[in-house]
């Protein structure tokens, strides 16, 4: 893993900050506690790399750490904000804060993560501001009293009348686990996002190849990226999309009936994918991926389909990813067996993340994005070379126009 460097907050452009909280927490889970199915989720989670949200840590230790990138094995705190729900990071014994900010100030209504097997136990506190603060500065404005998550795999928070572009998380911890996929969600939603990247071209060579933040920042099956539940094994279809609408608090039930829960998920195009993962139910069994080109007839007979990959989960860790060589498809099938389940259990996935490579220069552009789609159409070639030219009046997307500096 590559550890941290000196922290270096983003520049500010914020006026005015207005709070009011209403704390109301939902406990949810997968394992023997019923997950609400909660259809007509719009929302897109703002707590991620792809609309430009960056994370910086201070650890139990006292020191203050920045995490740009996540590492291979899942330890930095930055892949608490990749597309990837089933990336992980350590939260250790004692006090440990989270400060996540946006290039903007924005609406924020629930805050969710993920306590991994329930494993972490302690509790934590929520303040936001709309100015670059010390950690310990006492201008950051509380949200929330103490919450406890001692025992308890998924969080849902919510608040009400929330504007911030910075958004401290305060973790006491009495028993060390690891944390997941944080969420702070608001009034953007996945419907605007959508529109906005179908304006953006893809340019595979902007960055060098196989970097994690590069690779795992754009999940091409999610709603927002126009993807659709193209078929389910067993239940009710109009909640299909809660598998794929980047909210891990909402998830799909399978009938208990089912042997072999299988979806199959369509994206908006032909794509190259190398990675796909799935947030699901803490139950042992197996979890088969095929890619496919195409539906037949019979979309739940996959006798002559090839899985790409198969991973056994027989420690019920409710996860599971799978990485392979690069293929092209446009259909991607995931079929679980589960084992030893109860009698009337229903099997409940919650998010599945689908992978090609996208780089992420193409998908920060929260603070100007209506500029840059509008002005797609402008953009021009180089001379004698094929590829796009992506300069316009505001800047290139690898170096976007910096903001001044505005004091509290």
């Amino acid at each position: 893993m590559s550890r941290f460097h000196p922290i270096h907050f983003g520049r500010i452009l914020s006026i005015f900050v207005a709070l009011a909280f209403s704390a109301t927490l939902i406990e949810p889970g997968f394992a023997r506690e019923a997950v609400p199915v909660l259809e007509g989720n719009t929302a897109k989670n703002l707590a991620r790399m792809n609309c430009g949200a960056k994370i910086d840590c201070i650890t139990p230790d006292g020191r203050l750490v920045a995490v740009p990138t996540a590492s291979e094995k899942n330890s930095s705190a930055a892949a608490l904000i990749m597309d990837d729900d089933t990336l992980s990071c350590p939260l250790q014994e004692g006090e440990t804060t989270f400060i996540i900010s946006f290039p903007k100030t924005s609406l924020l209504d629930r805050f969710t993560f993920v306590n991994e097997n329930a494993a972490a136990q302690g509790e934590m506190r929520i303040a936001v501001s709309n100015y670059r603060l010390p950690a310990d500065s006492p201008k950051w404005t509380d949200v929330s009293g103490t919450t406890q998550f001692t025992s308890k795999r998924l969080f849902n928070l919510s608040m009400v009348g929330v504007e911030a572009r910075y958004v401290k998380l305060s973790f006491h911890v009495a028993k060390g686990g690891r944390i997941a996929s944080l969420g702070l969600f608001g009034g953007d939603s996945l419907e605007k996002y959508a529109n906005r990247q179908g304006s953006l071209a893809r340019v595979a060579n902007m960055l060098p190849k196989h970097r994690l933040e590069d690779i795992l920042n754009f999940n091409f099956a999610n709603i927002y990226a126009k993807g659709r539940i193209a078929f389910v094994s067993s239940g009710a279809s109009a909640a299909a999309p809660n598998m794929i609408d980047d909210d891990t608090m909402t998830a799909f039930r399978f009938e208990s009936s089912d042997p072999h829960p299988t979806v199959i998920v369509e994206l908006a195009a032909w794509e190259r994918l190398h990675r796909v993962s799935a947030l699901y139910q803490m139950q042992p069994g197996q979890l088969d991926v095929y890619l496919l080109k195409e539906l037949g007839n019979n979309p739940a007979d996959l006798t002559g389909a090839k899985a790409i990959a198969s991973v056994t989960d027989q420690a019920a860790q409710g996860k599971a990813a799978v990485d392979f060589d690069p293929q092209g498809a446009r259909y991607i099938a995931l079929r679980w067996t589960p084992t030893d389940r109860d009698p009337g259990q229903r099997f409940e996935v919650a998010e599945i993340n689908v992978f090609g490579e996208m780089p992420l220069a193409m998908l920060n552009l929260s603070d100007v994005p209506d500029v840059y789609a509008t002005n797609f159409s402008r953009m021009r070639r180089f001379p004698n070379d094929d590829g796009l030219d992506f300069s316009n009046d505001l800047g290139s997307l690898s170096a976007p126009p910096s903001l001044p500096i505005v004091s509290p």
